[in-house]
């Protein structure tokens, strides 16, 4: 005879309140954990509602750290360079037979034919002692001509004139006197050929006057100058020398 077991009565699907809640409070009280945890190692997270002051750390500066002095690399020892870093070789041109230039002589100069008349010493410019009475208006010229070795000249003319037309021809020999008033100490030779002319204007006025002396057909180069105006330089003498 089978006895037939009672039905049981079907359980009621799903969990008991009761442990549903446990479950939510565990979860909650590890959150709640896990947050003080993360609270404590940063306080300054965003979620913490107690946030304690931050706390401002002054910034080192250079002066309170102290300056470090940069180190200078000592200089690089360049070894010198013996040899230059690129050598070209060069074409050398052949050389060619060259005849040497020709020695050209230096030219010489070749002196002139000496003049027949030449002057010792330039217009020496004096005054008249030779005349009295002549102080205030004369003027004139006169002069010696003489060799090389101090010998007399007689046979040569003089010629003197100005630039107002006036032409004269003297001789040496004609003015001996002068001979012993104006002898070497006026650059004279001491001879007696002196020759004399008196000028046609007051030693008061500067004229040009032109000099010359004549021996045949020859001429010598034309001396000119100016008397100078002064009563006390009214006399110049000018000397021609008589090559040959």
């Amino acid at each position: 005879m089978e006895w037939e077991q009672p039905a049981e009565t079907e359980k009621k699907k799903g969990r008991d309140p009761a442990q549903t809640g446990s479950m939510l409070f565990i979860v909650l009280t590890v959150i709640v954990l896990l947050c003080y945890a993360v609270i404590y190692v940063n306080p300054q997270i965003m979620f913490n509602p107690f946030k304690p002051p931050a706390v401002q750390l002054p910034t080192p500066t250079m002066a309170a750290m102290g300056e470090v002095p940069t180190p200078t690399p000592p200089p690089t020892n360049t070894p010198a360079q013996p040899f230059p870093p690129t050598w070209t070789p060069t074409a050398t041109a052949t050389p060619t037979n060259t005849r040497p230039p020709t020695a050209t002589p230096t030219p010489t100069s070749t002196p002139g034919p000496i003049p027949m008349f030449t002057l010792p010493c330039d217009p020496i410019f004096t005054n008249q002692t030779l005349y009295e009475g002549g102080e205030g208006w004369w003027s004139g010229v006169a002069g010696e001509v003489a060799t090389a070795a101090g010998r007399p000249v007689t046979n040569v003319t003089i010629r003197v004139w100005d630039d107002f037309g006036h032409v004269w021809e003297t001789k040496p020999g004609n003015a001996q006197a002068y001979a012993e008033v104006y002898g070497p100490a006026h650059c004279a030779s001491g001879t007696y050929a002196w020759w004399e002319q008196f000028l046609f204007t007051s030693c008061k006025e500067s004229i040009t006057v032109h000099v010359q002396a004549i021996s045949g057909g020859y001429k010598s180069r034309v001396i000119t100058f100016n008397t100078t105006g002064d009563c006390s330089k009214n006399l110049v003498l000018v000397h021609f020398q008589k090559n040959y």
